[in-house]
């Protein structure tokens, strides 16, 4: 598949992906420049190419921001369905190794007890139209970094 940065500079306007039960979308210009910012909160997380990450929420457009993100920074990721159960979720993470697990803000009390155990940190996913950040848990912390809206 070719990397969304090829179609922003060529049809930047063009939807990259659209939800089918909301009509939500993004633009490859949109979906190339949340994808870098993501790409730069995980360098600044201090992940590296070759570096795991997880992540556990619904479809949505963060979904491929998410992806895109990992991809241009070299790591691998590993979804994880809202479906499982925590000890499933726990196996998973532990099992895939992910450095950061990112869930969203209501799925974070699903997760948290069993399934997030096994993360070195993890990440919350706060989405509101207004602005959209990763709130960052675990290790003593709690700092956020911003990551604009796509709605």
């Amino acid at each position: 598949m070719t990397h969304p940065s090829v179609h922003a500079r060529t049809q930047p306007d063009k939807i990259a992906y659209q939800m089918a039960s909301t009509g939500k979308a993004i633009s490859y210009r949109e979906l190339d420049e949340f994808s870098n910012q993501g790409a730069h909160l995980f360098r600044a997380l201090g992940l590296k190419a070759g570096d795991h990450i997880a992540f556990l929420m619904e479809n949505r457009l963060a979904f491929m921001e998410i992806c895109w993100a990992a991809q241009r920074s070299g790591l691998y990721f590993t979804a994880i369905s809202r479906y499982l159960t925590q000890d499933e979720i726990a196996y998973i993470v532990k099992d895939c190794g992910a450095r950061v697990v990112i869930t969203l803000a209501e799925m974070r009390r699903a997760d948290q007890g069993a399934g997030l155990r096994h993360a070195r940190r993890a990440a919350v996913f706060h989405d509101r139209r207004a602005s959209r950040r990763l709130s960052l848990l675990g290790q003593g912390s709690h700092r956020a970094a911003d990551h604009a809206d796509s709605g």
